[in-house]
């Protein structure tokens, strides 16, 4: 009796090992191999998201493979367990990387809600959504959402978001959501808007679009009480982009509005993950997947950086950098599948020479949208170079006081 029952511990052991192992080992394979097709882009995804997760997940599989063997298991489950050793180091790499840099900027870290992965509380929700404009009749809508913490007397700083959606998909607050909270917790009141998507070709659109958006905000400064002279421009991914251009364009002339006016000029840009260069994904070829730069680029630009160089220009930031330029917060993953980190470097090394202020956070073994996961250690360490880099360059008027995450 006692041998029927070990010889069940014994594969029940083995199973839960192949189960817990083969998947970690892989995972950790593509997050510590980037350039491996599917695997490398799933790899570094789930890496971005479940750092100490994929750990845990290879200690126990590694756990219960030793214990089968220690019983007597066969050759699979032996080969199982050196897997394990293999994932469970494989998998200390990015956390380790990721805790150096935690340290580095003095970031705190909270395993409970990394654990947790999303923020706690509930989902935020627009205070109001309103009507900014109907360019070639496209209504286009903004959802505010006003500060949970304000200054007596005080005007808050309006932050003006753009969601991601590689210029074809998406909607306002479509993603930025836990942004949005973020911001609002802080003191700062967000209008995040639509801007026109492809198709047709909306290259020349889109960001006119957003320089209308900011039209707007200065029109309704004393509705929402905003300081519309202190405006930040936000955006993940495209909108990470068009906050740049904007920024940039509307200093040297090459972005107005679609709905007339005159668009203030922002106090500062937070960008994660921004096409700096949108040349740059074409040329190598950048995809997630289905999810391809070229495909995107089509669609915005109608075709290769050959076929409109001019097009590419217009709305690629970097070209568009001077002395002046408003200071700069761009947050990318180092593995970045989609948007390729050699253009934020550019961006960067084009700033500094312009004397531009200006901060990049490279997230080690991360992908495009390692901030999805409101708890990844990465988008913990974003959020709190971004407190310290809008305090110092576009700060609520509402102290600094880290409500929640």
């Amino acid at each position: 009796m006692s041998a029927k029952i070990s010889k069940r511990a014994r594969t029940f052991c083995s199973i839960i090992a192949a189960v817990a192992v083969v998947p970690a080992f892989l995972i950790e394979l593509g997050a510590l191999v980037p350039a491996i097709p599917v695997l490398g882009t799933i790899g570094t995804l789930l890496e971005s998201f479940l750092t100490l997760h994929m750990v845990l997940l290879a200690l126990v599989g590694t756990v219960f493979a030793w214990y089968a063997v220690a019983r007597g298991a066969g050759r699979f489950t032996r080969v199982i367990a050196i897997l394990g050793v293999a994932a469970v180091a494989g998998s200390l790499v990015p956390l380790v990387a990721l805790m150096r840099l935690a340290h580095q900027t003095g970031a705190p870290l909270s395993w409970a809600l990394h654990l947790r992965i999303v923020p706690s509380g509930p989902a935020i929700v627009p205070d109001s959504t309103e009507l900014y404009a109907s360019p070639d009749g496209k209504p286009l809508h903004v959802d505010i959402y006003r500060p949970r913490q304000t200054a007596p007397g005080g005007r808050s700083t309006p932050v003006v978001m753009m969601h991601g959606g590689g210029f074809v998909v998406g909607q306002r607050s479509g993603g930025t959501q836990n942004w949005d909270r973020w911001f609002t917790l802080r003191g700062y009141t967000v209008f995040d808007v639509d801007y026109r998507l492809s198709p047709p070709v909306t290259w020349n659109q889109a960001a006119p679009d957003v320089a209308c958006a900011l039209t707007w905000v200065v029109a309704h400064a004393d509705q929402y009480h905003v300081a519309a002279e202190r405006v930040l421009l936000a955006g993940q991914s495209a909108g990470g982009g068009l906050a740049m251009q904007v920024a940039y364009g509307l200093a040297d002339g090459t972005v107005k509005s679609s709905c007339g006016g005159v668009a203030v000029q922002p106090r500062a840009v937070f960008a994660l993950y921004p096409p700096d260069d949108l040349a740059l994904p074409w040329q190598l070829d950048t995809g997630m997947g289905p999810i391809g730069g070229r495909k995107f680029n089509t669609a915005y630009l109608g075709g290769s950086p050959e076929q409109f160089p001019e097009r590419y220009r217009t709305v690629s930031p970097v070209f568009h950098i001077q002395p002046g330029s408003a200071p700069t917060l761009i947050g990318a993953g180092e593995h970045d599948h989609l948007v390729p980190l050699a253009g934020h470097i550019d961006a960067m090394e084009r700033m500094n020479k312009a004397g531009v202020p200006n901060v990049l956070i490279v997230v080690p073994y991360s992908d495009h949208g390692y901030d999805a996961a409101w708890g990844s250690l990465g988008s913990q360490i974003t959020q709190h170079m971004a407190a310290e880099f809008l305090e110092k360059y576009s700060p609520a008027q509402a102290g600094s006081v880290w409500l929640d995450r």
